[in-house]
């Protein structure tokens, strides 16, 4: 059985994409994404006169040079090179670049020709997920790899029909082909060819410096020295065992325990972790702290399904392994529903990730609803077949462990049961790590215990002030190294769990409520952990102010640890920071903290969280002279600034993160300085570009399908905008109730044409064009006419 294929569901949209492409596109001419001939010879051969061998060298955009590139190639050409595209970002995970750019990417060089051709909805959906992290070679040299990809193809293209067919069909015949092109410094995308067409042959490894570690750390494994590097790792991924499964699949992963540490070594973050974790176990007794509660609460669950009495189940709410909202709802539907007791049976059997999966499908959304809170029940449950191997998962803990580490999280498009599985091995990389640092641990349940202990727990209270600043600035991804601690004497009581319940739900659940990718959340995090300030700019109706206050509350795990000011012409320095008011007694003034000083003093109380200040419409006001000595502050958050008005110098908390929202589109708004520029990061709302450009489409293909043709409509509005500053932004589109005509008629004319009217002034032409019925004309063909819209 192949050991080189990964067995995710996940996974298997991508293989069978890529084999839909050899079948359709290498052994036929058809196109990959329509019913034509694209994928001929004379096409092939047009990509590698125009892109090939007339590489542009110069600044700017990928997609803005291969436009240049492909200004006089035919149509065809043209299409082809969008399929090209298509597969040379089919193996890249979401962590390396996320699906909603990928869809941009292809699709904008579709737009580089008439015609309307789109991706088949199959085939764009599978570009949420991806196979291997290429590293960052493969977004920093794209036309090195796309370019050794058209080679490639043309090579292919022009063997006769029979060559063509035994190369694809021989691994061996394929790798020779190969060597005879010049790489160029475009490894990972032979590489990756070599996975993508044979994934039962060839591993995931698309790294030459990696295949070489893995052939020096197991050449007992690789076979002969004369072998081709590909069939040697090939090999040793046959002869070791393998350190993940699904179901009868296994695989073997050289990235993960125990064989990444073979021929890597543990990184400075893990490392971190392993030495956190020891000092952990040194400060509390987490036998009677974490294993005890859940060893009884496994045995629970087995009770209360041989009695079908759910008060057995009450630990649920009593320990907060599984939030109250969602207890409740599933406790109430195991009581009432006919069928309850043989559903949650069925997860303990063939028990494990994938049984996961299968309990939820028949877990009604009414039991228990959101993907962190079924995941986190359904764990805890399967937790009664052996909570040893299947320990309890929570989304933010998760979350926050593999951020600190580095892990690479679950595709968006993962199942529940995938997520678990990821989880199960962090937790024994986790094992390996302390192992490999002389502590090993009894089994998964004790890496659970650590890694909640690190991720909730206060600081125990014998620890020292510099102990307790270090550990808080390691765990808000600040610090790299924490530093080395003295030991102490262990005790039973010195610090416990976190006795707050919080919402808990992953990211991804965020993103797929915003309908956005992950990933683009999850860069916006890393940018707020790193320089505390990010600053979202865009022109209204993109959404900027909703992400800041969604997202806010994920980081913040609490809306009351989050607060929102709205910036104005008139408003100063006194009511964002402090200033003197009249005191209610008409007996003189009294100094008064802003939003700002009263939410830093929250969470300089409250260290052991994220604090988020929302700062909309930031540029309606004279930032400079809001901000006064702020600017100082917001780049030295561990120095001393002296304010206006009190003597005592103050600090910012490390822990209080600045999200604002910028208008790009009103140009009698403020223009920020460089000063205060230099001290955020600034992340684009474009209605034109992903994440932005997909939402509107997003939302009506889980709401209201039959309008779809809004955001077709939309786009076309965008395109004769023909003005980033005064796109159609999607916001206007979303409500709690169904979308008629009706409405649509009365939001177009009164939120949307007022605008459009200012920018096009005297232009009555360019207005009728932007009408919706004319819209509506226009991408629908006329299909709609018997619903008149005026």
């Amino acid at each position: 059985m192949t050991r080189t294929r990964l067995p995710y569901p996940s996974a298997q949209p991508v293989y069978a994409a890529a084999q839909l492409w050899r079948d359709r596109c290498l052994l036929d001419d058809l196109s990959l994404f329509e019913d034509d001939n694209v994928s001929t010879l004379e096409n092939t051969e047009i990509l590698v006169r125009d892109y090939v061998q007339q590489p542009d060298l110069g600044t700017g955009t990928f997609l803005g040079k291969l436009s240049g590139q492909l200004a006089t190639s035919p149509p065809g050409a043209v299409r082809l090179a969008a399929e090209l595209l298509y597969v040379h970002l089919l193996i890249a995970r979401s962590s390396a670049i996320g699906g909603q750019k990928k869809l941009e990417l292809v699709r904008g060089v579709l737009g580089f020709v008439d015609g309307g051709h789109d991706i088949p909805e199959n085939l764009a959906r599978t570009l949420d997920s991806g196979l291997i992290n290429p590293g960052q070679g493969f977004n920093n040299y794209r036309w090195r790899q796309y370019a050794y990809l058209i080679e490639a193809v043309a090579a292919l293209k022009g063997l006769s029909v029979p060559d063509r067919r035994r190369v694809l069909e021989e691994p061996r015949a394929f790798v020779q082909l190969l060597d005879g092109l010049e790489d160029n410094g475009a490894a990972i995308q032979r590489f990756a060819l070599e996975h993508l067409l044979f994934p039962d042959v060839f591993a995931p490894v698309v790294s030459r410096e990696h295949r070489q570690k893995i052939q020096t750390t197991w050449p007992h494994l690789a076979g002969p020295a004369s072998e081709a590097a590909a069939f040697r790792v090939s090999s040793i991924a046959h002869g070791l065992t393998p350190n993940e499964r699904w179901g009868t699949d296994e695989f073997v992963n050289f990235y993960r325990s125990p064989y990444v540490w073979d021929w890597g070594k543990p990184n400075q973050r893990w490392n971190a972790l392993v030495r956190w974790g020891q000092r952990m176990q040194r400060s509390i007794d987490l036998e009677s702290h974490e294993r005890d509660y859940k060893n009884d609460g496994a045995s629970a669950v087995l009770t209360a399904s041989a009695s079908h009495d759910t008060s057995a189940l009450t630990f649920l709410r009593q320990h907060k392994v599984v939030d109250r909202r969602t207890v409740d709802s599933f406790l109430r539907w195991l009581n009432e529903a006919e069928d309850g007791w043989d559903i949650l049976g069925g997860l303990w059997i063939d028990a494990g990730p994938e049984s996961v999966d299968r309990f939820l499908a028949n877990l009604p959304r009414s039991a228990a609803d959101g993907a962190g809170a079924r995941l986190s029940l359904a764990s805890v449950l399967l937790g009664a077949d052996d909570v040893g191997h299947y320990p309890p998962w929570r989304a933010r803990a998760v979350d926050l462990a593999y951020r600190l580490t580095g892990f690479t999280k679950p595709e968006p498009a993962a199942t529940d049961g995938e997520r678990y599985e990821a989880f199960l091995v962090f937790l024994d990389q986790v094992m390996d790590a302390f192992r490999r640092h002389g502590t090993p641990l009894s089994d998964r349940l004790d890496a659970q215990s650590i890694i909640w202990a690190l991720m909730t727990y206060d600081p125990p209270e014998t620890w020292t002030e510099e102990e307790t600043a270090a550990f808080r600035d390691w765990r808000r991804g600040t610090g790299a190294v924490p530093p080395r601690l003295p030991a102490t004497p262990a005790t039973d009581d010195e610090g416990g769990p976190v006795t707050v319940e919080e919402p808990d739900s992953p990211l991804s659940e965020v993103a797929e409520r915003l309908y956005l990718d992950e990933a683009f959340l999850d860069k916006i995090v890393a940018l707020l952990k790193d320089k505390k300030q990010v600053i979202f700019q865009g022109t209204p109706g993109t959404g900027k102010t909703h992400v800041a206050r969604k997202l806010a509350e994920w980081l913040a795990g609490s809306a009351d640890r989050v607060r929102l000011v709205q910036f104005h012409p008139t408003y100063s320095y006194e009511d964002f920071v402090e200033g003197y008011r009249p005191r209610q007694d008409g007996n003189g003034f009294t100094l008064i903290s802003g939003p700002l000083l009263t939410i830093a003093e929250q969470a300089r109380k409250n260290p052991d969280h994220d604090h988020v200040l929302i700062i909309d419409e930031l540029n309606r006001a004279n930032v400079a002279r809001v901000f006064g000595e702020l600017y100082f502050l917001l780049e030295y958050r561990d120095q001393n600034a002296h304010l206006i008005y009190r003597q005592q110098p103050i600090t910012l908390p490390p822990n209080l993160l600045l999200i604002a929202t910028m208008n790009t589109a009103d140009r009698s708004i403020a223009l920020l300085d460089s000063a205060l520029r230099r001290r955020f990061y600034f992340v684009d709302f474009a209605p034109h570009t992903e994440p932005v450009a997909g939402v509107l489409r997003r939302y009506l293909d889980k709401h209201q399908h039959d309008y779809r043709w809004i955001a077709d409509a939309v786009e076309k509005a965008n395109e004769k905008i023909a003005d980033p500053d005064a796109a159609i932004g999607p916001s206007h589109f979303f409500r709690d109730t169904p979308i008629d005509d009706a409405w649509l008629e009365l939001l177009w004319d009164h939120a949307v044409l007022p605008t459009l009217r200012d920018h096009f002034h005297g232009r009555t032409h360019k207005l009728e064009e932007l009408s919706l019925a004319a819209l509506r004309k226009e991408v629908t063909g006329g299909a709609d006419e018997d619903t008149p819209l005026s």
